[in-house]
C-alpha cells in the first residue's frame, strides 16, 4: 500500500508547482538519441540523471573512447569512503597537475554535485565530453584543457529520492543536498571540514585552473529567466579587477551563445520578500564560506551557476551544456585578458578588507522578467499565500537592494604570527595553500593582540559547530617570537583570504566558525578565603585598583552583588589568568 502511494506521488511530483511556459530551444538538437555514448540523460529524454555506480562507469566508458585525450583521477574521498573523481581533458593527454600548469592553453574548472540534488552540470558535462569524445567537438580542446569533477558530493549523491526538492522539477531521481555527515560543502571554503572541499583546495592550488564555474540551481521565487548566474558584482568586490574582467570578457560570451541557443540567461539575485515579489530583490554578495566568495579572495575567477529550479530538467542541463560552451569560448578568446586581470589583482597594495555587508537601504533599479503572481487565502494553512500563474510578467524598473552596506571593514596585516600549537588552524591554511614561514631567530616585536571584550554564543549548531561572535578591544604588547611561532606574510597571492581566516573580526575567521573555543573557558579559579584578605591588602597597596574599585561601587547592582564584586577583585589580581579571552593569534601592522 505505501509503496503504491509512493509511486502514484512520483508520478504526479510536478503537480502541485506552479504551471510552465512552453519552452522549445535550438540546444535541443544537442541531444543524441543513440550511439555508444549516449548519457543515461537523453536514454530517459531527459528526465533522469544515474546513481553513482553507473556515473563512475560512464567515466570509465568516456575515459575508455578517448584514452588519447581523458584521463581520470581520484581528488579525494567521501567520509562513506567514494572517490571523489575528476577527469582530465587536454589535446595531448596530459594527466598531471604540473603538465596543465606548464600547458600554455588556459583550464577550465567545473564542478557538479556540490549540492548533489542539484545535479545538471553533471550531465550537461557529459553531454559536452562525450561531443569531444566521439568527435563532433575537436575544436573544444584545441583552445582549453578541461577539469571535470561530476560529483562533488558523493555521499549525499546517493542520498536519492522522488521528495528531496519540493520546489524542483527533476530529476526524477536526485540526491541530498548535504553530505553522509549533513554538512553543507558550499559553506565549507573557510573551515575545510568536508573532504569535497578539502579536495577542491588541493584541485585549484595543484592545477591552477583559470576559471572555475561551480553549478547549482537555486530555490525561490518563479521567473522567466532558466539560467542564472553571477559572481559578487564589482562595487562590492575585494578583488573588483578580475569581476570587471569577467564583466567584460567572459558574461556577453556566455548570455549571447544561451540566447542564440534558446535559453533566457538572468542575473544572480533572490527575493526580498517571498510574499510580495514587487518589493524587490535582493543583491546577495558572497563570503568566502561559499565557492564564489571563496574564489574571489583568492583572485580566481568563479562563477555561480543556479539553473531556476521550476524549469523542467531537460531544459535546465540543455542550457547548462550551452552556458559552459559559452565559458569555454570566452576563455578561449579571452584567457590572455582573464590572466592579465588576475595578475593585475594579485599585484594591488590592499590595506583594507571589507568582511562583512548589510544590504542597502535605498535601492537600485533594473528591468525584470518575472512570472504573473497572486496572493489568496489557504484553507490548509489559514494564512495568504502566493501563487504563480504561468504567464510572463515584466517589470520595466523593479528594485534591487544590493548589499552595498559596509558592516564590517578591516585593516589588512603586514602579517600574522601564530602559535604553533594551534595545528589544527594550521592544517586549514596548509590545505588553503597560505604560505607559511617557520621563525628560526627569536625576536621581539611589537604586535597588535586582540582581547575578546563580550561574546555570544549561537544558540543552535550551524554546519556542524557552535559559531561565537566576539567584540574585540585591541592593545600592542611586546612578544618574542621564537620556533614555536609561524609568520603569515600577508604579501602573497591569498593574503586576503589569509586575512579572512585569522582575523577575529572576519564572520568567516576561524575564530568564529569554533577552532578556538577553549579561549572561553577558564582553568585556574580563586578560593575566596584567600581571595578576601589578598584584596584587602591590594586595594591599599594600589591607589588605581582602589580607585577604579570605588568608581564600580557607585554601580549599585555591583556593589550590592558580592559574586560580581569578588569576580572583578580576582580578576586585578596577578594570579588571573592573563592568557583568558586574548585571541592568540597577533597581528603585526
Amino acid at each position: 500500500m505505501l509503496t503504491s502511494l509512493l509511486l502514484s506521488a512520483a508520478l504526479s511530483q510536478d503537480a502541485h508547482l506552479p504551471p510552465l511556459i512552453p519552452w522549445q530551444g535550438k540546444s535541443e538538437t544537442l541531444m543524441q538519441t543513440q550511439g555508444p555514448l549516449l548519457t543515461d540523460f537523453e536514454r530517459s529524454d531527459g528526465v533522469d540523471s544515474p546513481n553513482y555506480k553507473d556515473t563512475m562507469a560512464y567515466l570509465d566508458q568516456l575515459t575508455k573512447a578517448n584514452s588519447a585525450q581523458f584521463h581520470t583521477v581520484s581528488i579525494g574521498k567521501s567520509d562513506a569512503g567514494r572517490d571523489i573523481r575528476m577527469l582530465i581533458a587536454t589535446e595531448h593527454g596530459l594527466t598531471s597537475a604540473e603538465q596543465l600548469v606548464a600547458d600554455s592553453k588556459p583550464t577550465l574548472l567545473i564542478q557538479a554535485g556540490i549540492h548533489s540534488g542539484e545535479i545538471d552540470g553533471k550531465d550537461a558535462g557529459f553531454m559536452l565530453l562525450r561531443d569531444i569524445a566521439n568527435g563532433k567537438r575537436p575544436d573544444i580542446l584545441k583552445q582549453v584543457n578541461l577539469l571535470f569533477i561530476p560529483i562533488l558530493n558523493v555521499d549525499g549523491h546517493e542520498r536519492r529520492s522522488a521528495f528531496n526538492r519540493i520546489n524542483q522539477r527533476g530529476p526524477r531521481i536526485m540526491g541530498f543536498r548535504t553530505n553522509g555527515q549533513n554538512l553543507n560543502l558550499n559553506r565549507d571554503y573557510t573551515k575545510l571540514d568536508t573532504p569535497g572541499v578539502r579536495a577542491i583546495a588541493h584541485v585549484v592550488n595543484a592545477y591552477q585552473p583559470d576559471l572555475y564555474i561551480d553549478v547549482h540551481v537555486t530555490d525561490g521565487a518563479d521567473y522567466q529567466y532558466d539560467i542564472t548566474y553571477g559572481y559578487n558584482p564589482s562595487f562590492a568586490s575585494s578583488t573588483p579587477k578580475v569581476t570587471q574582467a569577467l564583466d567584460r570578457w567572459v558574461a556577453p560570451i556566455i548570455n549571447a551563445r544561451l540566447e542564440q541557443q534558446g535559453h533566457m540567461p538572468g542575473p544572480l539575485v533572490f527575493v526580498m520578500d517571498k510574499m510580495e515579489f514587487s518589493k524587490g530583490l535582493a543583491g546577495w554578495v558572497a563570503g568566502p564560506r561559499y565557492s564564489n566568495g571563496w574564489g574571489e579572495l583568492r583572485h580566481l575567477p568563479t562563477i555561480l551557476v543556479e539553473n531556476h529550479s521550476l524549469k523542467p530538467y531537460r531544459q535546465r542541463v540543455l542550457g547548462t551544456y550551452v552556458l559552459l560552451d559559452g565559458a569555454i569560448e570566452a576563455l578561449a578568446k579571452h584567457g590572455k585578458q582573464l590572466n592579465q586581470a588576475v595578475t593585475a589583482s594579485i599585484k594591488d597594495n590592499y590595506k583594507e578588507l571589507v568582511v562583512e555587508r548589510a544590504y542597502a537601504s535605498d535601492p537600485d533599479y533594473i528591468s525584470f522578467k518575472g512570472i504573473a503572481y497572486e496572493r489568496y487565502h489557504s484553507k490548509t494553512t489559514q494564512a495568504h499565500e502566493v501563487r504563480y500563474l504561468g504567464k510572463a510578467h515584466y517589470y520595466p524598473s523593479l528594485p534591487i537592494y544590493w548589499q552595498k552596506e559596509v558592516k564590517t571593514k578591516v585593516a589588512v596585516p603586514k602579517a600574522f604570527y601564530i602559535p604553533r600549537q594551534y595545528g589544527q588552524v594550521l592544517d586549514v591554511l596548509n590545505i588553503q595553500g597560505v604560505k607559511t614561514e617557520a621563525i628560526s631567530t627569536p625576536v621581539t616585536l611589537t604586535l597588535h593582540q586582540g582581547r575578546i571584550g563580550s561574546h555570544e554564543f549561537a544558540k543552535a549548531p550551524f554546519e556542524g559547530r557552535f559559531r561565537v561572535t566576539p567584540t574585540m578591544e585591541y592593545t600592542e604588547v611586546n612578544v618574542m617570537v621564537d620556533e614555536h611561532w609561524l609568520k603569515v606574510d600577508t604579501d602573497q597571492t591569498l593574503g586576503l583570504l589569509a586575512t579572512h581566516l585569522l582575523h577575529p573580526q572576519a564572520p568567516d575567521s576561524l575564530l568564529q566558525w569554533g577552532f578556538f573555543h577553549s579561549l572561553f573557558q577558564r582553568t585556574e579559579y580563586v578560593e575566596n578565603y584567600a581571595l578576601a584578605p589578598y584584596a584587602e591588602q591590594m586595594l591599599l597597596n594600589n591607589e588605581d585598583i582602589k580607585e577604579s574599585y570605588e568608581q564600580k561601587l557607585k554601580d549599585s547592582s555591583f556593589a550590592e552583588d558580592a559574586k560580581a564584586r569578588r569576580a572583578w577583585l580576582y580578576a586585578q589580581s596577578p594570579y588571573y589568568d592573563q592568557q583568558y579571552l586574548n585571541y592568540p593569534i597577533l597581528m603585526q601592522y
